[in-house]
C-alpha cells in the first residue's frame, strides 16, 4: 500500500485511526464507526487504494457521487456525521469552508482533512459503505451496506464470469457508482483482474452524462481491456460509432450492460457487430447486482439470479429478491416505512416489474410506479416503449406520457428532424399493439441533473419532465380530443 499515489495520505489515515477513539465525544457509539470517510475523487488507482485502506481500518466509507451539488454534499456531511475527507484540489476549498482541517497533502494532489464530530448520528450496526441512490423521492438516499454483503455479491459475480477467462477490466463508470465499485473492488477480490482506473476525462466522460465516444473507444483500444461495464446509452453510442468507423474490438470478452432497461434490438445490434454484451440487473439495496445473463448471444432478459440470492414475482409482477440486503437508509431507523416491505416471505420488494420464464430467466419490463393506465383502462409500462425509442439511432433520451389519456405521447431528445423522427416512430408503431402505439411525438431539451429532470443515478424523472412541459401536453390532448369528438 505504498507508492506515489498517496503514501503520505495513507500514513496520515493510519495516524488518525489511532487517535480517533479518544476524540469521540459520544462514548456510547461503537468505536469502530468513529471515522466516517468521504471519498471525493476522480477515478484513479488512489481511489481504490483509499477504499481498501479505509476498509482495513474499519472506517465507514461514503463515496461522493461526482454529480452531487454543493447543497447535497453539505446534507450528506451532516446526515452521516462525516469526520474525514479524502479529496482532490478541486474539492479542497469546499471542505475547508465546511470546517474540515487539512491533515496531510501529497504531491499527486490528494488531501486528507479531518473534523472532530461531537455527536455522531447513529448508523445501522455493521455499516461498511454508504452508497447513494435516487430512491423514490427527489432527495437522494444513503443506502447502508455491510462488507459481508458486498463481498458475497462480489463472489457471485466472480463465479458467474469465471468461464469467460477475463484478465483486464477498464472502468468506464465512476467509482461512486456502486456497480463499478462492486466490479473493481469486491468482485475483483475473487476474480483477480488487472483494473485500469483512468480519470473520467480520459475515457470520454465529462460533466453529468456527456460522453465523447471517440475518446472512450480509443481508451478501450489502447488498453485492450477484455471486460467493460456500460449504461445502455453508452452501448448505443458505441454501436453507432462502430457502424461509421469499423474497428476490430475482438479482444473484448465481456460487456456488462445495466442501470436501465436495454432494448433487445440494441443488444441484437451489438451481437451482430461481434460485441459480447451481457445484460444484468440489480439495485443498491441488494448490493448492486442480482442477475446476470451469462448465456452467449442472449438478447432477451437479465438472466438467472446469481448464487447468493433467489427471485420470484409478486401477484402484480413485482420482482421480489431473497438474500442479503442493505442494513437501512441513512437517517431512517426503519426502512419499512419508506415503501419497501420485507414481508413477502422475507423477500424484498424491488419496485421493478418483470417476468420469469420456466428456466428461471428474469426479464425486466419496467418500474411499478411508472405504470401508465390509459383512459381505456389498459396498463402500459413506459420503460418498454422508452427502450424501443432509445434504440432508434439519433434518439438520445425519451419518456412516454399518457396516464389517464386516450393515447400516448413521446417526449424525445433527438438530433433527428421532425419528419425523420416521425418515420422512425411509425416503423416502431407497426410492431406494437394498438394500445401501446405512440400517436404524438415532440422534441424537447435534454434531461439533466441540473434542470431536475434526471435523478442522481441518471434515471429520468418523469413527473418533473411532464411538469416542465405541462402546457405543451395540455394543448396536445385538448386538440386531439376535439378532433376525436368531431370524428365521433
Amino acid at each position: 500500500m505504498t507508492n506515489h499515489l498517496g503514501h503520505k495520505v495513507l500514513t496520515a489515515m493510519q495516524s488518525l485511526a489511532k487517535q480517533s477513539p479518544d476524540q469521540c465525544a459520544d462514548q456510547h457509539v461503537d468505536q469502530r464507526l468513529n471515522q466516517r470517510l468521504v471519498i471525493h475523487l476522480d477515478n484513479s488507482e488512489a481511489w481504490l487504494q483509499i477504499d481498501a485502506y479505509a476498509t482495513e481500518l474499519d472506517w465507514v466509507i461514503i463515496p461522493v457521487p461526482y454529480f452531487f451539488s454543493i447543497s447535497q454534499i453539505q446534507h450528506l456531511i451532516q446526515q452521516a456525521g462525516v469526520s474525514a475527507i479524502v479529496c482532490d484540489s478541486r474539492a479542497l476549498p469546499l471542505y475547508q469552508q465546511l470546517g474540515f482541517q487539512l491533515v496531510e497533502a501529497c504531491e499527486s494532489g490528494l488531501y486528507l482533512l479531518h473534523k472532530t464530530i461531537t455527536e455522531l448520528p447513529k448508523l445501522p450496526e455493521g455499516t461498511h459503505k454508504i452508497t447513494y441512490t435516487s430512491g423514490t423521492t427527489n432527495e437522494p438516499k444513503g443506502v447502508c451496506l455491510s462488507e459481508a454483503h458486498l463481498a458475497k455479491v462480489g463472489h457471485s459475480l466472480a463465479q458467474a464470469t469465471r468461464e469467460l477467462g477475463l484478465t483486464k477490466h477498464l472502468s468506464l463508470l465512476p467509482y461512486s457508482v456502486l456497480l463499478e465499485n462492486m466490479a473493481a473492488t469486491y468482485a475483483n477480490q475473487f476474480a483477480g483482474l488487472e483494473i485500469i482506473s483512468l480519470p473520467l476525462s480520459q475515457i470520454g466522460m465529462t460533466g453529468s452524462g456527456k460522453l465523447d465516444i471517440v475518446t472512450m473507444t480509443a481508451a478501450i483500444v489502447e488498453h485492450q481491456a477484455d471486460s467493460l461495464i456500460m449504461m445502455p446509452q453508452m452501448l448505443k453510442e458505441l454501436i453507432s460509432y462502430l457502424t461509421a468507423h469499423p474497428i476490430d474490438l475482438g479482444f473484448i470478452k465481456f460487456i456488462a450492460v445495466g442501470g436501465a432497461v436495454c432494448s433487445p434490438h440494441l443488444i441484437q445490434c451489438a451481437h451482430d457487430m461481434g460485441l459480447p454484451v451481457y445484460q444484468g440487473y440489480g439495485i443498491s439495496e441488494c448490493g448492486s447486482v442480482i442477475c446476470l445473463n451469462t448465456e452467449k448471444n442472449a438478447v432477451y432478459g437479465v438472466g438467472k439470479a446469481l448464487p447468493h440470492c433467489d427471485i420470484q414475482l409478486a401477484e402484480d409482477g413485482e420482482v421480489l429478491v431473497k438474500g442479503p440486503r442493505f442494513l437501512g437508509y441513512l437517517g431512517c431507523s426503519d426502512y419499512l416505512i419508506q415503501g419497501h416491505s420485507k414481508n413477502h416471505n422475507n423477500y424484498f420488494s424491488t419496485g421493478d416489474i418483470g417476468t420469469i420464464d420456466k428456466a428461471g430467466h428474469l426479464n425486466i419490463t419496467g418500474r411499478k410506479k411508472n405504470t401508465i393506465i390509459n383512459s381505456f383502462g389498459r396498463n402500459i409500462l413506459p420503460d418498454w416503449l422508452e427502450g424501443e425509442l432509445l434504440a432508434i439511432p439519433g434518439v438520445h433520451q425519451a419518456v412516454i406520457y399518457g396516464e389517464a389519456k386516450p393515447f400516448l405521447t413521446a417526449l424525445c431528445v433527438t438530433q433527428l428532424s421532425k419528419p425523420k423522427l416521425q418515420q422512425a416512430v411509425d416503423r416502431l408503431n407497426q410492431t406494437l399493439p394498438d394500445y401501446a402505439r405512440i400517436i404524438k411525438t415532440i422534441t424537447i431539451e435534454p434531461f439533466t441533473i441540473q434542470n431536475g429532470q434526471l435523478t442522481s443515478s441518471g434515471k429520468t424523472k418523469h413527473k418533473q419532465i411532464f411538469k416542465t412541459h405541462k402546457n405543451t401536453l395540455e394543448k396536445i390532448y385538448a386538440t386531439r380530443t376535439e378532433i376525436i369528438s368531431q370524428a365521433i
